[in-house]
């Protein structure tokens, strides 16, 4: 017993003399985890910066490949055009329009095979038991 009373100042003054030395020590530790915080901010800043230069300039890319198909499909459309002026000059009118009768018939079953296929998709769908509430 009165060697805790003896030892018990003694110990609160040693820790009262280290206190110092061990908050000089958390505010270092402190203020270098702060500073990999910042540079580790930066990096990503940076990152993002260079990310969004990437984006832009694919924009651009994107930007010239749309006006640079322009021509292509105007050229594609005079080139439809054309085949179907030699078609007509070719086989006559009445050809002409016996293929498009063709073609609206061939448009026709695939509209008709679509909306099969659709209300097939609808009525399973349907068939189905609903969803259980959200709670």
């Amino acid at each position: 017993m009165l060697r805790e009373i003896i030892s018990w100042p003694i110990s609160v003054a040693r820790t009262a003399v280290d206190l110092p030395r061990e908050m000089e020590r958390s505010i270092r530790e402190a203020n270098e985890l702060m500073e990999v915080s910042r540079e580790q901010l930066e990096l990503i800043r940076r990152q993002g910066d260079d990310a969004l230069e990437q984006a832009e300039r694919m924009n651009d890319l994107l930007g010239r490949m749309v006006r640079l198909t322009e021509p292509l499909e105007r050229a594609q459309r005079g080139g439809e055009y054309a085949a179907e002026r030699l078609k007509r000059a070719i086989f006559g009118a009445e050809e002409a329009a016996a293929r498009a009768s063709i073609d609206a018939e061939v448009i026709a079953e695939e509209t008709a095979v679509a909306e099969q296929e659709e209300v097939a998709e609808q009525e399973e769908a349907s068939a189905r038991p609903p969803d259980p509430p959200e709670r």
